[in-house]
């Protein structure tokens, strides 16, 4: 067992992201960060703790991660909504959706996953791995689909469009972050040009998406 202070354990924890098959980003999961951790074979251990909170009517899990040796605890926390179950792209372009125990799991990994980031001081802000199905987001690649029902793309008014930015401004004020910087990090992460091509299905989405982050630096 290797004896190391918690700043070196956080050094060695500094993991890339890795692109999977035919997927459009790099990122990295919860378990990339456990195996790495297991690799160490350091004289710290690390814990990750699960509870459901509330704030202003939405439902929320949060995750703390905790590293501890016989002298020390460190802890860092993330919050992700647990949301109604989106509709999601497979990998061969296909829509589905998952059942809610599979939603369940799959929010609790994301925000364990930003927890052990932030414990470890991980990187630079990672694209979710799973990706919102741009049928909910954007109208681009549903043109066929739209000239076959004789339905309009349904966007987002521009009072919706002033709410995200004000969100944005906020969460760069934040985290210290210019507002342009967070904003392309939101428009890369749904394929979005602007935000003036967002349909109203995925409003709901991407407000809640940047509300959980703002949330959750707030309360550290």
């Amino acid at each position: 067992m290797e004896e190391m202070t918690f700043t070196e354990l956080q050094q060695k924890m500094q993991l890339e992201k890795k692109k999977e098959g035919t997927a459009k980003y790099a990122s990295r999961h919860v378990e990339d960060i456990y195996s790495i951790f297991k690799s160490l074979k350091s004289n710290w251990s690390v814990v990750v703790n699960y509870d459901l909170v509330e704030f202003s009517g939405k439902t929320y899990i949060k995750a703390i991660a905790t590293a501890s040796n016989r002298d020390e605890k460190m802890q860092a926390q993330a919050f992700a909504e647990l949301s109604p179950v989106p509709i999601l792209k497979t990998r061969n372009g296909e829509l589905k959706q998952m059942n809610e125990p599979q939603w369940v799991g799959a929010v609790q990994s994301y925000a364990g996953k930003y927890a052990l980031q932030a414990l470890f001081a991980i990187g630079e802000e990672d694209v979710d791995h799973y990706e919102v199905a741009e049928v909910s987001l954007r109208p681009n690649q549903l043109r066929n689909h739209h000239s076959q029902t004789n339905q309009q793309p349904n966007f987002i008014s521009n009072e919706q469009h002033d709410l995200i930015e004000k969100q944005i401004n906020e969460l760069a004020l934040i985290t210290g972050k210019s507002a342009e910087t967070v904003a392309n990090y939101y428009l890369n992460k749904y394929k979005l040009n602007d935000f003036h091509e967002l349909l109203v299905s995925g409003f709901d989405v991407v407000t809640n998406d940047i509300k959980a982050q703002i949330d959750s630096r707030k309360d550290k």
